[in-house]
């Protein structure tokens, strides 16, 4: 007898557990739902009468399918959850799955969430087998404040677009289809804050203007045929395949007004004109460019360029070694880069683009650069017969410049010198980050060649006395420029 209580106990105790949470009203207990996933949440449905239906309230639900035999039993738990669905909102809706023919299904779908108020919508539609045209109801969604939607499939837009209540859009891999529709969307979206285009196909369009007033952010990525010729591109399929032929195209002019714009980004090959037109608001930058065939090397380079003078004003600037190849294709423009005179914060693609880059020297010579951070992605063969100097030598380098952050380092000779000569050169200097690559120095000598190199450096002639070297070890061990910002 005695035995068998503690376990009697412990069944009480649960069961009074149990009738505590029963007793929970039932808003908490739909918030609690809202955590798990959707396929967890309907199963509660089986604990109780009270948490039967409990489920069709909970305002987020997430769908994503699974294998292949088991699509028909995904389809029909979508539509089943669908239908149970009382009048509450729908706050956060996603969907991942294939469409094959069932687009009028998908569709009813889109349809009932936009009846249930969506506010935050997810959507990647792949392997099409018939056309799809998202219904016109969504396009005029008032409750939605962010959409998502990935699909390589032409985006079929209705007559009436208007997102009254839409702050965040990104449209990954779409197929815009025309002119007009393409700028109706970009136009109907009054308060957007953030916009992210990603390797979406621009070729039915010539012409496009992107000018919402409020646009605080713009990620736009064309890395598309990179993509293809490497392989990538896992969401094509046979009703698109040819939608990235890009024979005959020579780009979409895109012109940005970024009135409010503070942030913009791009990556990838400069298969589009981006014009950027009263940008003097935005405070960081990213470019990062790949090179493409040779024929399209000059043209490059004017577009670069363009994309250069819409930035002039930034504060914090990330450029990629490609910047500096596709610029030297067109000297005719060095003479009229502009000079970046509010630049604080510069991020390189590897030291080489510093010293192998005369337009990029004479942008920085009226810069005020406080902090300089190298990402050295891959190494040029250092030729010892000769050494690189910083001709001319920025007057940042004189009276801003505070701190350097290399990484990661291996200590190469070409490393050496460079680090060489940024301490000489760097007057002001108060900091030289160095963050080791530790897989390397593991495989070459472990920390006996780290104290090696590091005392070497110590060595080196600086135009700063007061510099300290930190010497890490380890990728983490990385700061950001933010955190160099806020030690200095």
């Amino acid at each position: 007898m005695d035995e068998d209580f503690p376990k009697f106990r412990k069944k009480k105790n649960a069961n009074e557990t149990r009738k505590e949470i029963d007793n929970l009203p039932d808003l908490i207990l739909v918030h609690i739902l809202s955590y798990l996933p959707t396929k967890d949440a309907v199963r509660t449905s089986i604990l109780s009468k009270k948490w039967q239906y409990l489920w069709t309230s909970t305002p987020k639900l997430h769908f994503a399918e699974g294998e292949r035999n088991e699509r028909m039993v995904f389809m029909n738990f979508v539509e089943r959850a669908l239908a149970l669905r009382d009048s509450s909102k729908i706050t956060d809706f996603s969907l991942s799955c294939d469409v094959q023919c069932d687009t009028s299904r998908i569709n009813a779908w889109i349809i009932s969430v936009v009846k249930h108020k969506v506010q935050v919508l997810h959507m990647y539609l792949r392997k099409f087998q018939e056309p799809l045209a998202l219904p016109p109801c969504l396009f005029t969604c008032r409750s939605l404040e962010v959409l998502k939607l990935k699909m390589f499939h032409h985006l079929k837009l209705p007559s009436s677009i208007s997102f009254s209540s839409l702050k965040i859009l990104s449209l990954w891999k779409v197929i815009f289809s025309d002119n007009r529709s393409t700028q109706q969307l970009f136009s109907g979206c009054p308060i957007l804050e953030k916009l992210s285009i990603i390797d979406c196909i621009w070729k039915n369009v010539k012409a496009v203007c992107i000018s919402s007033p409020k646009l605080q952010e713009l990620f736009i990525s064309d890395r598309y045929l990179f993509e293809e010729k490497y392989g990538e591109n896992d969401d094509k399929d046979d009703l698109n395949a040819d939608a990235d032929d890009q024979k005959d195209f020579d780009g979409c002019k895109v012109v940005i007004f970024g009135t409010s714009l503070e942030s913009f980004s791009f990556n990838g090959e400069l298969i589009n004109d981006y014009c950027l037109y009263n940008s003097s608001s935005i405070v960081k930058a990213s470019l990062e460019v790949f090179e493409r065939e040779e024929l399209d090397n000059h043209q490059d380079a004017h577009r670069v360029f363009k994309l250069l003078r819409g930035l002039a004003s930034v504060e914090n600037l990330k450029l990629s070694s490609g910047i500096v190849e596709v610029l030297n294709y067109a000297e005719e423009l060095f003479a009229h880069l502009p000079a970046f005179h509010k630049l604080t914060s510069l991020s390189l693609e590897g030291v080489e683009t510093l010293f192998t880059c005369e337009p990029l020297l004479n942008m920085l010579q009226n810069s005020r650069l406080e902090f300089l951070d190298f990402e050295m992605d891959w190494l040029p063969s250092y030729d010892g017969d000769y050494d690189w100097v910083l001709d001319p030598v920025p007057s940042c380098f004189v009276t801003h410049l505070k701190t350097i952050q290399i990484h990661p380092f291996s200590g190469g000779e070409y490393e050496m010198h460079a680090v060489k000569i940024l301490l000489e050169c760097a007057l002001v200097l108060e900091r030289i980050v160095i963050v080791c690559d530790e897989s390397y120095f593991e495989s070459h000598g472990g920390l006996k060649k780290h104290k090696e190199i590091y005392e070497q450096i110590l060595l080196f002639p600086r135009g700063s006395m007061s510099c300290e070297v930190d010497f890490l070890v380890g990728f983490s061990a990385r700061l950001p420029i933010s955190s160099l910002a806020a030690d200095t």
